[in-house]
C-alpha cells in the first residue's frame, strides 16, 4: 500500500499542508512588516536600534562556537567510537549525563566563571558556554555516525602505515562530513537563537547578539513606534537563519540520510 500512487499523493498533500501551517506565521510576520510604512519600517529599525553591531557580535559568537564544537566533537566522537581505551564507556556516559542538567541551573555558575575570567561583555562570554552546551549533544550525534563506519577502513589505513591522527584526518573525517553538517546546523541554530545567557553575560547593548535586539526594541515602544516596525525588526533578526537554511539544506539532507541505505 505504501508504494501505491494514491498513498504517495495523500502523503505529499499532508506534507504540503503541514508546511503551509508552519510557514503561515512567517508569511504573516513578513506581510505585517510592510503595513502602513512599507520599506520605511525597516529604515526606522536601523535608525532607532541599529542592529549592525549586534549582528557582528552574533557572527563572532556563532563562528567561534562552530569552530570549537566542530574540532572538539570530531576528535572526541572518533576517539569514543574507534579508539579503545580503559574506561571509555564509563567516561562517555558520564559526559552524556551533562544533558540531564537544565540550562537554567548552569547560568549562575557559568556567570561566576565568566566573571572570574574577566570575559563578561566580550564575545568569549558566550562562545565558551555555547560551545560547551552544544558539545555533549553533538558528541552523541557524531559518535553514532562514526559507529556506523566500518572498522575495516582503519585496519586498511594501519596496514598502509598511517598513524591514528593521519587516519582520522585523511579517511574518517572526510567520510563523516555529512554527520558533521548536522552538528554544525544544530550548533548554529542553538547559538544564534539563545537569549538567557546573551542577556546576562553581556549587558552592554552594542555588544549583545542579534537575538536580544527585539527585546530592546520592545522596551522602546513607549516612544510611539508602531507594531509594524517591531515586525520589521523580527524579520531582520530571522533573515540570517533563513539564508543559512537555504545554503545548508543539501548538507543537512545528506547528513540525515547518510547511512539510511546500506549496500
Amino acid at each position: 500500500m505504501k508504494n501505491s500512487k494514491g498513498y504517495t499523493i495523500v502523503a505529499q498533500l499532508a506534507l504540503i499542508l503541514l508546511a503551509l501551517l508552519f510557514l503561515y506565521p512567517l508569511v504573516l510576520m513578513l506581510m505585517r512588516s510592510f503595513d502602513v510604512g512599507g520599506f520605511q519600517n525597516y529604515v526606522r529599525v536601523f535608525e532607532k536600534v541599529n542592529p549592525l553591531p549586534n549582528f557582528r557580535t552574533s557572527l563572532i559568537v556563532v563562528g567561534g562556537s562552530l569552530l570549537i564544537v566542530s574540532i572538539v566533537t570530531s576528535l572526541a566522537a572518533f576517539g569514543f567510537a574507534k579508539v579503545p581505551f580503559r574506561g571509555r564507556s564509563t567516561l562517555y556516559y558520564l559526559l552524556l549525563m551533562g544533558m540531564m542538567v537544565p540550562t537554567a541551573a548552569t547560568i549562575f555558575p557559568l556567570f561566576q566563571i565568566v566573571k572570574g575570567m574577566k570575559l563578561n561583555n566580550t564575545p568569549f562570554a558566550l562562545i565558551l558556554p555555547y560551545a560547551t552546551a552544544n558539545a555533549i549533544f553533538n558528541l552523541m550525534v557524531l559518535k553514532n555516525f562514526y559507529d556506523g563506519l566500518p572498522n575495516e577502513l582503519m585496519e586498511a589505513a594501519t596496514i598502509d602505515g598511517a598513524g591514528l591522527m593521519r587516519t582520522f584526518l585523511s579517511i574518517m573525517l572526510p567520510i563523516s562530513l555529512p554527520g558533521l553538517a548536522i552538528v554544525l546546523v544544530q550548533t548554529f541554530l542553538s547559538s544564534w537563537n539563545e537569549l538567557q545567557m546573551a542577556l546576562i553575560f553581556i549587558n552592554k547593548t552594542a555588544l549583545q547578539p542579534l537575538s536580544v535586539v527585539p527585546l530592546r526594541f520592545q522596551q522602546q515602544r513607549s516612544g510611539g513606534f508602531p507594531v509594524e516596525v517591531m515586525y520589521a525588526c523580527l524579520v531582520i533578526c530571522l533573515a540570517p537563519i533563513a539564508l543559512f537554511y537555504v545554503f545548508s539544506q543539501r548538507f543537512l539532507i545528506a547528513g540525515l540520510t547518510a547511512g539510511a541505505v546500506k549496500g
